[in-house]
């Protein structure tokens, strides 16, 4: 089943990278920006964020096992979305995430949510998401 679509939501793209550990999935789509041309993301932590903010803010802690989020952004896309309208900058930068469950750590989730410009600009960046995506897929299939 390694790298199945499942749908989470109408505008949210996952696919589980099974088995496969989470450093393997990690670097497979680091490799993707890089096979895109773009330059290393800005990672935030985000599955250590909630862990740090449960006790004060009630929530669980252990909604995943490991779960970041990488930030990007595209020169070529952005430039195509802000000369359509310079409102588009709130659209930028992109971001795919990536996470285990808790008792599943050989089952990596990666997470797009394509932007919902239903323009040329958006389809843009849907293909480039699109490619990072299968690229992430087809990388963690060699690191298997």
């Amino acid at each position: 089943m390694a790298g199945a679509a499942v749908r989470a939501a109408d505008e949210v793209i996952v696919r589980e990278l099974q088995p496969l550990a989470y450093a393997d999935a990690r670097a497979a789509l680091l490799d993707a920006f890089v096979d895109e041309g773009l330059a290393p993301p800005a990672v935030s932590q985000f599955g250590e964020m909630l862990a740090r903010t449960a006790p004060d803010l009630g929530h669980r802690a252990d909604f995943y096992g490991e779960a970041e989020i990488f930030s990007f952004c595209s020169a070529q896309v952005s430039g195509r979305m802000i000369a359509e309208d310079v409102r588009n900058i709130a659209l930028c930068p992109m971001t795919v995430a990536l996470y285990t469950l808790p008792g599943r750590p050989r089952t990596v989730f990666l997470a797009a949510r394509p932007p919902a410009l239903q323009s040329p600009s958006g389809e843009f960046a849907r293909a480039l998401l699109r490619r990072i995506v299968e690229r992430t897929v087809d990388n963690a299939g060699q690191r298997r």
